[in-house]
């Protein structure tokens, strides 16, 4: 059974278990040692450390904490025990207990650093700003180097985008403790935000040099090599990641855009059909399967994906877009209207939207809420501007002539392909394929897909059998 634990700044609840045991096997307690011809002990607390380590594996913090009743009254407030108790009592969110142990503890030793470290660990667990500052600041008194506290630090500015005193404060930590995995990662991690790719790459393989199984130290490396575009070897590491961690969201995602990029589309839809599995609620993981399936013509399947992504995600409103460029793909007319104006709704700027819906109520014909629409949209435009031009023409259905000289003057491409686009689908709507596919080849001659309406160029191209 894997143990998800809880990261406690000072020890892990493991090696707590193993400087208590350490402990215990350097100062035994002779009252409870075997003598000759004694009864065998019935408590010691090194089989206690043994009992705790086993209760945690097979049966999780409950179970390790219940052991705390048989401890007997002696041994109540050892200072050892009392910490491993916190520290349980912090990976199982019951943050006041662990708060109360600290405090009794620091009332008997305010120095002691590790119970500093691990009151400054639950102060942040509750977000307690004050408190989790007090305490960095007299760990940091006693020592300026303090692998924990540095490592909070350096996390705390993190969190805020300071990448570079963030890296500054987890370097730091690394002078007492240059084999601190938390550190050395936040070294990576930061390295990797500031693009030192080197620096970061060199820290995340010393990591695994360290700790083989350490998952994160794969996911970016995979990462770096990915950005690089060296696809296989991002796909690798990973895997490397899922390998040991195969139900984390992130690395899955990953690998399958990895493997999308290799051109391994099996791969890639098994990886995010997996992490669909693994959180349904989410609407990454269905965006990526829909583009996949869209890019090999399978409409159906990406039409039931944007579908979901607009359910577990109903503001990612470019899922609207590609639900409305499907409809028209099928020629469902009300169904592409109505997606397109959740688009529109949330982007009131791009004239795409107010024109695929003008052309979506003539299709159904209905000419009259096409015209009634437009109306309502034209006097928010600048009577000056090639946006409110494109959709009079649409609103009239006629005059296109002069503002197709205008377009031929266009020097941005995205800008000149679009509008020639939409001056095709009105001679496609009025019945002028000829036409229509004359400006259809202009876009796709653009060879530069960076608007949606590309897509449906291509499909009115292919449906006229010109090439």
């Amino acid at each position: 059974m894997k143990i998800q634990l809880k990261k406690i700044r000072v020890y892990s609840i493991l090696a707590l278990f193993a400087a208590a045991r350490t402990f215990a096997t350097a100062a035994p307690d002779m009252s409870t040692a075997l003598l000759p011809d004694s009864p065998a002990p019935t408590w010691t607390k090194s089989s206690f450390m043994d009992k705790l380590v086993d209760a945690l594996e097979n049966g999780g913090y409950e179970s390790a904490l219940e052991l705390y009743d048989s401890v007997p009254a002696k041994y109540q407030g050892d200072t050892e025990l009392q910490i491993i108790k916190a520290s349980l009592l912090l990976s199982s969110n019951k943050l006041n207990d662990a708060k109360k142990i600290c405090t009794s503890l620091l009332s008997k030793d305010a120095k002691n650093t590790d119970v500093l470290s691990l009151a400054m660990a639950v102060a942040k667990a509750q977000g307690n700003k004050t408190e989790w500052n007090r305490y960095v600041k007299e760990l940091i008194a006693i020592d300026p180097y303090n692998p924990e506290a540095n490592i909070s630090l350096g996390e705390n500015e993190f969190s805020r985008k300071q990448y570079k005193q963030s890296r500054l404060y987890f370097q730091k930590a690394l002078v007492h403790d240059p084999k601190n995995v938390d550190a050395l990662f936040g070294v990576g991690q930061t390295s990797y935000y500031l693009e030192d790719d080197d620096k970061a790459i060199s820290t995340f393989k010393k990591i695994l040099t360290i700790d083989p199984e350490y998952a994160p130290a794969y996911s970016y490396l995979g990462k770096i090599a990915g950005a690089n575009e060296e696809y296989q070897i991002a796909s690798n590491y990973a895997l490397e990641a899922v390998v040991r961690d195969d139900k984390n969201y992130d690395y899955i995602m990953d690998y399958g855009m990895y493997e999308r990029n290799l051109g391994h589309y099996a791969n890639a839809e098994q990886a995010w059909t997996t992490a669909i599995s693994i959180d349904p609620s989410y609407f990454l993981a269905y965006a990526y399967r829909a583009g996949l399936y869209d890019e090999q013509d399978m409409f159906k399947e990406a039409l039931n994906d944007y579908l979901m992504v607009i359910k577990t995600n109903p503001d990612y409103y470019f899922a609207w877009e590609s639900i409305g460029v499907l409809y028209l793909h099928e020629k469902e007319w009300k169904k592409a209207r109505e997606a397109f104006e959740k688009c529109y709704e949330r982007n009131k700027t791009n004239i795409s939207y107010p024109l695929m819906i003008t052309y979506c109520y003539y299709m159904a014909k209905d000419s009259l809420n096409a015209k009634k629409f437009s109306d309502k949209v034209l006097p928010k435009l600048d009577r000056s501007s090639m946006d409110y031009a494109i959709l009079r023409v649409f609103h009239d259905l006629a005059g296109e002539a002069p503002l197709i000289q205008k377009i031929s003057t266009l020097t941005n491409s995205n800008q000149k392909g679009k509008m020639y686009f939409y001056i095709g689908l009105l001679y496609d709507m009025i019945g002028g394929k000829e036409a229509a596919n004359k400006y259809y080849l202009e876009v796709v001659n653009l060879n530069s897909p960076m608007f949606f309406e590309y897509r449906i160029a291509e499909w009115s191209v292919g449906e006229l059998n010109v090439k």
